[in-house]
């Protein structure tokens, strides 16, 4: 391999180390929310002094929604996402990296998708508002960009460092 190509693989993975700390930073602050509000929403319900409003719900799924896809593409890049690995027990041992760089090449594929619809979604829900907490609607849909975006680079990335 020439020197140009591990100099770029490098600089690569160090991009994809940098956007994953961000992403998975984002991902403790969402369930961070998500755990405060469904606590709240809980206590509410239980404790006469502590006052039960209908946002902490919606917060909730609107946290678990962003964790979703926000989170998927870490699981690209550690190989930790859901897959058939039957496949590779049945398919001849050498073809299995092309089975895998053909899923990588399909996921890279669905990621550009969700950006490109993604920002369609945001665009048609932004005059929309959320019941509870009177938030734009779009707010939810920026996370399909987002986790599209984060999902794309690493499935890019685990088609560089090439498929194992």
């Amino acid at each position: 391999m020439s020197e140009k190509i591990k100099r770029f693989q490098s600089a690569y993975s160090k991009f994809e180390d940098i956007f994953s700390e961000i992403m998975m930073a984002l991902c403790v602050i969402i369930f961070a929310v998500m755990v405060f509000s469904v606590s709240y929403g809980v206590l509410g319900r239980y404790l006469t002094f502590v006052k039960s409003p209908r946002w902490t719900q919606e917060l909730a799924i609107l946290c678990l929604v962003w964790l979703c896809f926000v989170s998927a593409g870490y699981a690209i890049k550690t190989d930790k996402h859901v897959r058939m690995s039957v496949i590779d027990r049945i398919v001849p041992e050498g073809w299995v990296k092309y089975f895998h760089l053909g899923a990588y090449i399909f996921l890279l594929l669905v990621n550009l998708f969700l950006i490109v619809f993604g920002i369609k979604l945001v665009s048609l829900s932004s005059n929309a508002k959320m019941a509870a907490t009177g938030w734009p609607l779009n707010i939810t849909y920026y996370s399909v960009v987002i986790g599209g975006i984060y999902g794309f680079f690493m499935s890019l990335g685990r088609i560089i460092k090439g498929v194992k």
